[in-house]
């Protein structure tokens, strides 16, 4: 039997190198492309890999920090079957990527083989997380491999970020939104180019997991990106996560300039900045950008990233014009169906920072440091007030230094949990929306150290259940368990994308659950564990505190929440 399997895995390897020598060629309007064929070992399913497909012309020299401009047509046949990474430049090195450049504005498309023959398929438009600052649309990094065997095409997009994807002058000349723009215009180029790759342009589900995410909900707010997609799927982020909105943006355009030049003329014009930031090198720009630093109280992933979505004054080519919180109470979202969630410990990664214990004692020494600044207080008599009842949502009385768990609830809850759900129970009176809590603690998500009293999943581990990494198609070398459940969730989403509906059917490999929609009053949400299960009021320990809070203490209109 062993050898047997030995074999079989020898002519399915023979067979991988074999496709991979196959060219595909495609023709859109802007030329030819040629591709490659991809193998999916896991199911003898092959798939056309289309990388590096260029959308927008190079933003360098004169249009970095500009709006994208498509790109232009091109001679002959242009070669997308390379596996050459052109990652965006990155604030932070969460990806360690090499040969990070400007010119960066390319997508890659993934589909059956053929799927034309039969019918277009539903499409995934993939927006990487990294919160703004970090993240990479390329095949190594996330393989489609364990999608494409539900019969959808997938595609992901590189999209500019850190400063050259969200500097802004608040003026005409560097509005900002720069990142959410090159998505747009991706995405229109999806709109407009997926049916040569066997896409249907009428069945697109924009999808992306935390600052990805939260892209996904500020394309539904943004009227240039109405009709362009019919559902969205978020993974733990939302246009209302605090560190989702900057709105600090200028004063920190011109700190990017002292920190490159102490002699920069803090009394310069807007266009004499954006000139002088257009003549220094990309490397000193990211050189400075790294050094911003952060501590107790302006942590970026609790008070806002340095470089994130801004609010645009009034323009044609503004993305977003208005408070993302009153966009999304007052209905003026797409009314599309979306899909969104949490994981059940987001913060819990923090306790493998070194200097996490120390970090939790100064916030309980300055209680203050426990107000977002997304509240509204100013007064310090009253962020004392605040910032003692926040830190009693999850003790008691006592400190956060007496029960670590207590402080990693806070973290999810301030940088994800309380915005997400928030978001959906928001959403909910004006389209579908179907809510999840991701507690699997698998091995396929990593082996992370438990804390009693937190949950176990950390932020972004559901990825590892929907994307083939290092293209390597082995799931089965992953436990039963771990198996079951990357199937049953790539089968929520992939449903879905196709009936937007996740649950269409009762069917064994789900319990034979149908999945609820989130009702203003009575929030059902599915629980993906070892078993799915629905369950209401995801959080309600503390999130019904929270909302209390927010009405009581903190200023209105809110901005993010």
């Amino acid at each position: 039997m062993l050898l047997l399997k030995t074999i079989t895995l020898f002519l399915l390897i023979i067979q991988l190198y074999e496709t991979n020598a196959v060219d595909v060629l495609i023709t859109i309007p802007n030329g030819t492309l040629k591709g490659r064929l991809e193998f999916s070992l896991r199911k003898s399913v092959r798939f056309n890999a289309f990388q590096n497909i260029p959308y927008a012309k190079p933003p360098i020299n004169d249009l970095r920090f500009m709006d994208p401009e498509p790109a232009e047509p091109w001679e002959g046949v242009l070669d997308a079957s390379s596996t050459d990474q052109r990652p965006c430049f990155q604030v932070a090195d969460w990806g360690n990527f090499t040969g990070q450049t400007e010119d960066c504005l390319y997508l890659n498309v993934y589909s059956p083989e053929k799927p034309y023959i039969d019918k277009s398929l539903p499409v995934i438009f993939y927006i990487y997380g990294g919160g703004f600052n970090s993240g990479y649309s390329g095949f190594y990094q996330a393989g489609p491999h364990y999608l494409i065997e539900s019969g959808v095409v997938v595609v992901t997009v590189g999209y500019r970020v850190g400063p050259f994807g969200f500097l802004s002058t608040g003026e005409e000349g560097v509005p900002g939104n720069q990142g959410l723009k090159d998505q747009n215009l991706a995405l229109r180029w999806v709109k407009d180019n997926i049916k040569y790759f066997g896409g249907d342009p009428d069945k697109i589900t924009i999808m992306g997991g935390s600052a990805g995410g939260s892209s996904v909900t500020y394309h539904m707010m943004s009227p240039k990106s109405r009709g362009l997609f019919r559902a969205g799927i978020s993974h733990s982020g939302s246009l209302l996560c605090p560190w989702s909105y900057q709105s600090e943006a200028k004063s920190l355009a011109y700190k990017l300039a002292v920190t490159i030049d102490p002699q920069f003329n803090l009394e310069a014009t807007s266009e004499e900045l954006v000139a002088y930031l257009k003549s220094v090198s990309a490397e000193s720009i990211i050189a400075a950008a790294k050094s911003f630093g952060e501590g107790v109280g302006t942590e970026e992933l609790v008070q806002g990233f340095f470089w994130a979505p801004v609010i645009e004054h009034e323009h044609d080519g503004a993305f977003i014009t208005e408070s993302p919180y009153q966009a999304v109470e007052s209905g003026k979202m797409a009314r599309v169906p979306l899909l969104i969630g949490i994981n059940s410990e987001e913060a819990l990664d923090r306790i493998t920072y070194g200097y996490f214990p120390q970090s939790v004692k100064a916030y309980d020494a300055d209680v203050k440091a426990l107000v977002n600044k997304n509240m509204g207080i100013t007064d310090p008599y009253r962020l004392v007030e605040v910032g003692t009842k926040i830190r009693n949502i999850y003790t008691n009385g006592g400190l956060l230094q007496e029960n670590i768990a207590n402080a990693i609830r806070y973290f999810s809850d301030m940088s994800f949990t309380r915005s997400v759900i928030r978001h959906a129970q928001l959403q909910s009176a004006y389209s579908d929306v179907y809510f999840y809590q991701f507690s699997y603690d698998g091995q396929l998500g990593g082996i992370r150290p438990a804390l009693e009293g937190a949950e176990r999943v950390a932020h972004s581990v559901e990825g590892s259940y929907v994307w083939c990494y290092g293209n390597s198609s082995n799931l089965e070398s992953n436990s039963p368990a771990d198996v079951l459940t990357s199937e049953r969730f790539r089968t929520l989403l992939t449903n879905f994308v196709k009936y937007l509906d996740p649950t269409p059917e009762a069917i064994s490999l789900l319990n034979r659950v149908i999945w609820p929609t989130v009702k203003n009053d009575d929030f059902k949400y599915l629980n993906i564990n070892v078993t799915l299960n629905v369950d209401t009021d995801p959080k309600k320990e503390t999130y019904s505190k929270w909302v209390e809070l927010y009405e009581n203490e903190a200023e209105k209109p809110y901005v993010t929440y």
